[in-house]
Parts: structure tokens; C-alpha cells; sequence
């Protein structure tokens, strides 16, 4: 028998070996969530689903079956309640792997078995306990698809919820705030938590988004992200500083952004000096880097009007400088 203390309460679980068979693996493990809810429409997904997934998609299954093979087991035992695997459920899919192979040797697990009427709220806080600000955290998508989960299961103020797993009120609140734009952009590809994490995290893109609806800055930007426009999430604090600006210019040149009119880099050039010199300087060096191949740009003069022209506005421009000079 061993002993557990949850939000002050000591529960009590059986240690024992249970066959790797009977057990069954929890549905809403945040590592498979998203994956399997997409792979099945939404549909509860089956145990051999949520196996595949387990086995395909989480690299540390792998490293699991090995590092379990070779010490003879596990080191930490998995938690289950009415035979569902609540926490362990990585090692519960290398089992099954080592047992593909050799299902004599690995048919049994061990298992800190808790009682079957512990209650969801006491479950959350041991898990968050591991896995929130635990050895073994899941990534800030997997822990915001959790706590949102929990949060509209227990019908609690988030400010309760926050105290059964440590995260802060502000940061609970963000982590929601950013779950719940992707699940309505229908975009639950975690790859692309920090694009809309980026986007959210600075008042300025929000306020914006308030104060100029007409921009429609924040549903554009999430078709951007689900579509791939938007190179890095870096790019994100871009738009936020082009945001922050109020003048009728930095306006102007987010609309444009927006609308596909003009670069992001280009529309970050006109905020502010420094941005406007490091543009200039970032274009120069490119122009200079074109006319490497001479030969290549006379023949392109002599056989493009277009490109001609362009080049003799350029370099009457240029003679104006050096005429200055």
C-alpha cells in the first residue's frame, strides 16, 4: 500500500502488477488529443486508435520500450483508476510494443492502483502535479488543452483551477485565451501554438483589434498563420509593434500588410527610423548582390524593356545623389 497527498488530502493506492492487456488507455491524454480527435472527426476515438497514435506520433515511445528493455521495467510506476491509465500512458504504449515481440516477458506492468471513486478534481491536481510543473511537463499546448478541457468540465472560476495545478491566474488565462482562438480558427496543429501564442501575448494586436475593427486584424492573422503566409512566429512581434503605432502611416501600412499589398518587413520600415534604415540597407545590399553578373544584367537591359526602364530610373536617381554630393 502506498500513500499519496493531493490538495491536502492523503490518498491511499495498491501497488501490484497488472496484465498490460486489461488495461486501457486514457482518452484525453493531451500528448494524442488534438491528433486523434482530427483522425476521427471528433469522434470518441477507439483504444487501437488512440494505441496507433500513441505508438506514430510520440517519439518517446520509442525511447521508452528502450530504456524499459533495458532495466527490466519500470522505474516509475503508471497511476490507474477503474483500469485507465491517468498518468503513464508513454509507457503504457512501449509496453504494448516489447509485448509485439515477446508478450510473455512484458504482459504484466506496474501499476500504483488508486481508488475508484477519486474524485476528477483530485486527478487534475496530481497530474498537473507531474506534468504542469512536474519532472515530465507537456508542452504549453498539451497544458493549455488540458486546463481548457478541465476548466469547462468543472464549471470552476479559473482562479480555483489555477491553485490544483500552480499555473498563475495570468498565464491560465492566456494559455485558454490562445486554445480557444485555435480551436475556433479550426487549426489544432501544435507546431503552431507559438504563431497564435506570439500573437495574443502583447495587448497591442487585441487592442488593436478592438479599437480598428475594421482592420480585422486578428482573423486575418489567424488565416495567415493556418495558411502558412506568416514565415515565423517572430514575424508575430513584427505585427505587434506595427500595431502598437497609432500614427495615419503605420495605419496605413498594417491595412496594406493585411491585404496582401506590401511585405511585412516593408510595412515595418515606415513605424519607425532605425526599422526604415535597416529596410533600406537590407534592399541595398540585395540590389548590389543582383548586379554581380554583369553580363547578365546587360543582356537583361538589352531584352527587357521593363527591366530597362527600372534600371536607368535608378541610375538617374543615383546621379542626382552623386550630384549632390
Amino acid at each position: 500500500m502506498g500513500k499519496i497527498k493531493i490538495q491536502g488530502e492523503l490518498i491511499e493506492y495498491r501497488e501490484k502488477e497488472l496484465k498490460v492487456d486489461d488495461l486501457l488507455f486514457w482518452a484525453e491524454n493531451p500528448r494524442v488529443y488534438s491528433i486523434l480527435r482530427m483522425n476521427t472527426n471528433g469522434e470518441e476515438p477507439t483504444q487501437s486508435e488512440i494505441e496507433n497514435i500513441m505508438i506514430q506520433k510520440c517519439p518517446n515511445v520509442k525511447e521508452l520500450r528502450s530504456s524499459i528493455k533495458a532495466n527490466g521495467g519500470l522505474t516509475h510506476a503508471i497511476f490507474v483508476r477503474n483500469n485507465v491509465v491517468i498518468e503513464g500512458n508513454s509507457r503504457l504504449a512501449a509496453y504494448r510494443l516489447l509485448c509485439r515481440t515477446d508478450k510473455l516477458t512484458w504482459a504484466k506492468i506496474r501499476c500504483n492502483v488508486l481508488p475508484d471513486d477519486v474524485s476528477d478534481d483530485l486527478l487534475f491536481a496530481l497530474i498537473g502535479s507531474i506534468h504542469i510543473n512536474g519532472v515530465t511537463e507537456w508542452t504549453p499546448f498539451e497544458q493549455a488543452g488540458y486546463f481548457f478541457r478541465h476548466l469547462q468540465k468543472s464549471k470552476k472560476p479559473i482562479e480555483a483551477i489555477c491553485k490544483e495545478c500552480g499555473l498563475t491566474p495570468a498565464k491560465a488565462k492566456l494559455y485558454v485565451k490562445v486554445y480557444e482562438t485555435m480551436i475556433a480558427n479550426e487549426d489544432t496543429d501544435q507546431t503552431k501554438w507559438s504563431y497564435y501564442f506570439e500573437m495574443l501575448k502583447n495587448k497591442s494586436i487585441p487592442d488593436k483589434n478592438s479599437n480598428r475593427p475594421e482592420l480585422n486584424l486578428i482573423d486575418t492573422l489567424c488565416q495567415k498563420i493556418k495558411d502558412g503566409s506568416i514565415d515565423n512566429a517572430s514575424d508575430l512581434r513584427k505585427v505587434a509593434k506595427l500595431a502598437q503605432a497609432n500614427s495615419v502611416e503605420a495605419n496605413n501600412a498594417l491595412s496594406s500588410y493585411l491585404q496582401g499589398d506590401e511585405s511585412l518587413d516593408s510595412a515595418v520600415a515606415k513605424v519607425s527610423e532605425e526599422d526604415k534604415k535597416k529596410h533600406a540597407l537590407d534592399v541595398t545590399r540585395k540590389f548590389r548582390e543582383q548586379l554581380v553578373d554583369k553580363d547578365f544584367i546587360l543582356k537583361l537591359m538589352a531584352d527587357d524593356d521593363d527591366f530597362k526602364f527600372e534600371m536607368q530610373k535608378i541610375m538617374s536617381r543615383m546621379q542626382k545623389f552623386i550630384t549632390v554630393q
